[in-house]
């Protein structure tokens, strides 16, 4: 039981991350969206709307590739914390088979009595 409230709690967890970062993308994505429109609109040369786009682009560029970078170390850092997680579930469930197999074999074993019985037969 304790497992699986764990996993339900780390399920909501995640699910609250991402709507987080969808969030934040979206902010991103409509912060450059409105300042790229401003500039389009604001009244200025084309040659200085271009270069003003051209290094909005450039910034924009930078930022992905910085994002797209986290995110990679993020997802491997999730998956390594993933994997642990398993493989310790799977040695508690090793420990616990164990002992009930323990538990299970000395019920079984005759006991003192049962064997002096069966000797005086």
């Amino acid at each position: 039981m304790r497992l699986l409230r764990d996993l339900q709690r780390k399920r909501k967890a995640e699910t609250r991350k991402k709507v987080a970062k969808g969030v934040a993308l979206g902010t991103l994505v409509g912060g450059m969206l409105g300042s790229t429109a401003g500039i389009l609109l604001a009244p200025d040369s084309g040659k200085n709307t271009r270069k003003k786009i051209q290094d909005n682009a450039k910034d924009m560029k930078e930022s992905v590739e910085k994002n797209i970078v986290e995110t990679k170390e993020q997802m491997d850092q999730n998956i390594k914390n993933k994997k642990l997680e398993i493989q310790q579930a799977v040695e508690r469930i090793k420990k616990i088979g164990r002992t009930t197999r323990e538990d299970v074999a000395v019920t079984c074993e005759p006991s003192n009595e049962e064997q002096t019985e069966e000797k005086s037969e």
